[in-house]
């Protein structure tokens, strides 16, 4: 009998949390009856609270986000780094390059095949006016390139590696439940698994919901307009619903055969995919140009990276770093804490060290290369050999910029056909492991230690269905500002929990003898070197045993 029947048998009332499930689950489904319903009204509701956040919380927004970059490399390589997630002699479950796979492909590959011609090129064109840059200038590529980089590689990553550390270590050597809440367990103690933390997990998967529909608004977007170049599937609201629930159906079903049958191999097809056309593109664009232009982009992104990071615009206060920095930092935040508890399950056996360096430092470099092709190409592409990218994004729409990027290089039909099943590969990724990590949040408990569970069937297909209808509520009510609206707002509380939850890793941290079980505080035993760690509880074992001999005499 699989884990699965034997959930089911238990009862649903039995297996799932109540008041997680009922309170977000009803809120949702309110606020997805409204936006269909009113969409007008929605969407006015929704631009009053996004101006409001604006206004008076960017200059929060803005500092908590670039603390977490430095809180992660704090995390990862003081001496706590060391520690490893389950106990000196816990075993990783997966390689590293699959792990790698999973993490990457998991969390912002939505986001870079939209943004990763798109954000540059109009950047290029449109650049911020505090900047006070001509359009294709050698000031606007620069900045276009430095801008991008701020939005998708240090920061998004960090704010993901910093919800994960926050609750892995609680998890697998504190041996706290698996819950977004377990995050605040050293501030909260007891406290955390009653109604504060039913309130804190609500609110996450509220907020997520909302970022995840973001996310599956733009992948549908860039679907449909990839179907309507190659087969002439127009890109209207009747075929996002048909491309939704397509999908709905392909992500649930797959959700339910559970983490390593579905995702592991999706994954690992995307990143193939993703390596083939980031090497075609570099090869067939400009090889001397793309690496120059991004080497000179990275250097001018380091360099400048505090005054990036934290510049708020308070002199000409033109919105730009609302509408793009703060807006970017909120949709990494609503996504963290369940992104968060989804790395956990890959950590299992890894130091916090490891746990840094997959899911921050890889990345980025990643992301360096990705932005730099595909941004850096299409802006070679415009500058120096006429074509007409931008032109065509200003006239169909942001949705068409990787396909418009792919018009202009050799085998143009065919490499349309791959960003297209990279985009839909990406979609299933980031709609499957929201929809196993949902689902298991609304559980009273888990079947393993890594947080592997198997929900009632009919759990996953709500909030596989839930997240669908959220995306398109959000498309019909606005489009891609609407989207955009979502996330900022969604991302405001998320952004309040996340500054407690480092402060409770902090103390966590300081107080080893309390919750680390395996250590109690004498960071020897997770010593890399097995013979030393051996020899040092052998040495350890001697004074003790000598000590009681002297007792005695």
């Amino acid at each position: 009998m699989d884990k699965q029947q034997t959930t089911e048998k238990k009862g649903f009332f039995d297996i799932v949390n109540k008041w997680v499930f009922f309170s977000s689950g009803i809120a949702l489904v309110i606020f997805v009856a409204f936006g269909c319903i009113a969409p007008q009204t929605f969407a006015n509701g929704a631009n009053a609270a996004l101006n409001f956040v604006l206004k008076y919380f960017s200059w929060f927004i803005t500092p908590v986000a670039f603390f977490m970059v430095i809180f992660c490399l704090w995390a990862g390589f003081s001496k706590f780094g060391k520690i490893k997630l389950g106990g000196p002699d816990a075993k990783p479950k997966m390689s590293k390059p699959v792990w790698f796979a999973i993490a990457l492909t998991s969390g912002i590959a939505v986001g870079i095949n939209y943004y990763g011609v798109y954000e540059p090129i109009s950047f290029v064109y449109n650049p911020p006016a505090f900047l006070g840059v001509e359009p294709l200038s050698s000031g606007a590529i620069l900045n276009s390139l430095k801008y991008t980089f701020l939005h998708w590689c240090l920061h998004p990553y960090a704010i993901y590696t910093t919800a994960g550390l926050c609750v892995v270590f609680l998890i697998y050597n504190a041996k706290k439940r698996y819950r977004v809440c377990t995050s605040l367990y050293p501030l909260l103690g007891k406290k955390t698994y009653g109604g504060i933390g039913n309130f804190i997990d609500a609110v996450a998967i509220f907020a997520i919901i909302g970022g995840i529909a973001t996310s599956l608004g733009f992948a549908t977007l860039q679907i449909a307009r990839g179907l309507d170049t190659i087969v002439g599937f127009e890109s209207n609201m009747v075929n996002w619903l048909i491309i939704i629930a397509i999908m709905t159906v392909f992500y649930t079903a797959s959700s339910i055969s559970g983490l390593h049958k579905g995702i592991t191999y999706i994954s690992n097809l995307n990143t193939v995919l993703y390596f083939f056309v980031l090497i075609f593109s570099f090869i067939v664009v400009d090889p001397i140009g793309v690496t120059e232009l991004t080497i000179t982009a990275i250097g001018q992104y380091f360099n400048e990276f505090i005054n990036l990071s934290l510049f708020l615009d308070p002199i000409a206060r033109t919105g730009w770093v609302g509408a793009n920095n703060v807006f970017f930092n909120t949709w990494w935040m609503v996504f963290a804490p369940l992104i968060g508890l989804f790395l956990v399950k890959l950590a299992y056996g890894r130091t916090i060290r490891e746990f840094v360096t997959v899911n921050l430092i890889a990345p980025v470099v990643f992301s360096f290369v990705w932005f730099g092709v595909f941004g850096g190409g299409s802006i070679i592409l415009e500058k120096f050999f006429g074509t007409n990218i931008g032109q065509i994004v200003e006239q169909v729409g942001s949705d068409m910029a990787l396909y418009a990027f792919f018009n202009q290089l050799p085998w143009s039909q065919f490499m349309n056909v791959i960003a297209l099943l990279i985009v839909i590969l990406s979609f299933v990724t980031l709609a499957e492991s929201m929809t196993m990590s949902i689902s298991a949040m609304t559980l009273k408990e888990f079947q393993d230690e890594t947080g592997e569970a198997s929900p009632p069937r009919i759990v996953s297909i709500f909030w596989g269905a839930i997240m669908a209808l959220a995306a398109y509520t959000l498309l019909i009510s606005g489009g891609t500002d609407a989207l955009q609206t979502s996330v900022i707002v969604c991302g405001l509380p998320l952004c309040v929990i996340m500054v407690f939850m480092m402060a409770s890793y902090f103390k966590s941290m300081k107080r080893l003898d309390e919750y680390d079980i395996y250590s109690k505080g004498d960071l020897s035993v997770y010593d890399t070197s097995e013979k030393e760690r051996l020899e040092r509880v052998a040495a350890a074992e001697a004074e003790a045993s000598g000590s009681s001999v002297e007792k005695n005499e």
